[in-house]
C-alpha cells in the first residue's frame, strides 16, 4: 500500500549529471529515512562504473545524510581491485567485481565518517533477477532472504540490525571481506579517488 507517497523522482545512474541533478531533486523533497544504491551486469564497464560505483558515491556526497544507508554490494567483490589509479585519471577499466569492492569500501568509510547515521552493506547473493540473467531461475540463493536482510536493517526493529559498519548476507555478519574493506588508509584513498574523478567530495 502506497497511499502515503508523497513524490517520486527518476534518472539514469548511467549519466552522472543527471545523477547530480537527481540529488538536488532529492534534496528539495527533504530528508529520508532510509537510502539504497542501485547497480547493473552484463553491460560495458563505464556503465558498470557509473551505475555501481560513481552515481551511489554522488548521491552519498550530494544529498543530505538520510538516517540510514545499506549500500547492496556482493561476495564477488573478493577478486576484485579498488582501481585508484583508473579512478583519479578518468579511464573506466573497473569490473562488476571492483565496483562491487569500491561501493564496499565506501560503504565503510561512509560509516566511519558519519557516525550520526547507521551505514550498512548487504551481499545479497547469486539471487533470480534480471540482473543475474545468466543464470536465471537457477540462481542459488534465495531472492527473498537477499531483500529481506535489507529490510531487516531497514527497520532496526532487532539489536542485531541496529548497528552500523556492518557487513551482512542473510541477516548475519559477513566474515569474509576484502583486505581494503576496513582498512583506513584505502577507504580514504578511495574516497580522495572518487573526489578527483568528480570534483565532490564527501560531507
Amino acid at each position: 500500500m502506497i497511499s502515503s507517497l508523497k513524490a517520486v523522482v527518476t534518472g539514469d545512474l548511467k549519466n552522472l549529471e543527471e545523477t547530480r541533478r537527481l540529488a538536488a531533486r532529492i534534496n528539495e523533497l527533504g530528508s529520508f529515512d532510509v537510502v539504497h544504491n542501485a547497480s547493473e551486469y552484463g553491460v560495458g564497464n563505464e556503465d558498470i562504473l557509473n551505475v555501481n560505483s560513481l552515481s551511489p558515491y554522488l548521491l552519498t556526497s550530494l544529498v543530505d545524510p538520510p538516517r540510514q544507508s545499506v549500500y547492496l554490494t556482493s561476495d564477488l567483490h573478493l577478486g576484485g581491485d579498488l582501481k585508484l589509479g583508473e579512478l583519479r585519471g578518468g579511464g573506466t577499466d573497473v569490473t562488476y567485481d571492483g565496483s562491487k569492492l569500491q561501493i564496499l569500501t565506501l560503504a565503510m568509510a561512509v560509516a566511519r565518517r558519519r557516525p550520526g547515521s547507521r551505514v550498512n552493506a548487504v551481499a545479497p547473493g547469486g539471487v533470480p533477477t534480471m540482473m543475474g540473467f545468466a543464470n536465471g531461475p537457477y540462481a542459488p540463493d534465495n531472492l527473498r532472504a537477499g531483500y529481506q536482510t535489507q529490510v531487516w536493517l531497514s527497520e532496526g526493529t532487532e539489536r542485531a540490525s541496529r548497528g552500523t559498519g556492518g557487513f551482512f548476507f542473510h541477516r548475519e555478519p559477513e566474515s569474509d571481506v576484502h583486505a581494503s574493506v576496513g582498512d583506513t588508509r584505502a577507504q580514504e584513498a578511495l574516497l580522495d579517488a572518487y573526489a578527483r574523478r568528480t570534483g565532490v567530495t564527501l560531507r
